[in-house]
């Protein structure tokens, strides 16, 4: 029964200790603009003895932030914006959008925000977007942002930077219920405050399960240099 317990012990060590950088991270992250939490949770998989850990992204909505920004864009309902990394094509949700030297429309970090025509090119003149993304200069229309998705949400993968990497061999496809924002942004999806409950917690659980082990190991210390002294 001891070695038993000291598995389950050495099992549950593990996965705090993971569940900590997992809730860390999200803590970390608490003012990143469109971050989405990760979650983990403990799983029983066909022929394992123990449960094991599987992380996901959490892709519920954030509220919004009013900024005022012409080229602070949010996104309300299930879906993306299409960014051309040097990678490939990655979904993104929104964020402060930039206009490169030569007037292309761009994420913060360079890379071209896509419309139905490709990337998009606004010149220097006056940026408006329309709920069904439609972008306009000085009022007249030139082009639509892709808003997609991909129909297996779950196997999306963070990228970073706000950026998700479709699944292998995905196909993007037009999202459904999707407005976009223009103005706002969409704040992350977790609470700091919680945030810093949850480590606390799992502080706490991860010293039990420590303290478990010594004891079980006492147990065991005993049996070997006591009970089993031949006298």
């Amino acid at each position: 029964m001891p070695l038993r317990g000291i598995l389950n012990a050495a099992h549950g060590l593990a996965y705090y200790s993971r569940l900590q950088e997992v809730t860390a991270n999200n803590l970390a992250n608490a003012s990143s603009d469109g971050f989405k939490l990760d979650r983990m949770t403990g799983r029983m998989l066909a022929g394992d003895s123990f449960p094991v850990p599987v992380q996901h992204v959490d892709l519920r909505q954030g509220v919004f932030r009013q900024t005022g920004r012409a080229l602070d864009v949010a996104l309300e309902g299930e879906g993306f914006l299409v960014v051309k990394t040097p990678g490939g094509d990655r979904l993104v949700r929104g964020g402060s959008l930039r206009l490169d030297a030569a007037g292309q429309l761009t994420d913060s970090d360079g890379n071209a925000v896509l419309g139905t025509k490709g990337p998009i090119v606004a010149g220097n003149g006056t940026i408006e977007f329309q709920a069904d993304g439609t972008v306009l200069v000085d009022g007249a229309p030139i082009d639509q942002l892709r808003m997609e998705t991909v129909a297996d949400l779950a196997g999306l993968r963070k990228e970073g930077s706000g950026r998700f990497l479709p699944p292998e061999g995905a196909a993007l496809i037009p999202a459904g219920s999707l407005a976009l924002r223009q103005g706002q942004i969409e704040e992350p999806n977790g609470d700091a405050v919680l945030g810093m409950v949850d480590l606390v917690t799992i502080q706490r659980a991860y010293a039990a399960n420590v303290d478990a082990l010594k004891a079980m190991d006492g147990v065991l210390g005993t049996i070997a240099g006591d009970i089993g002294r031949v006298v």
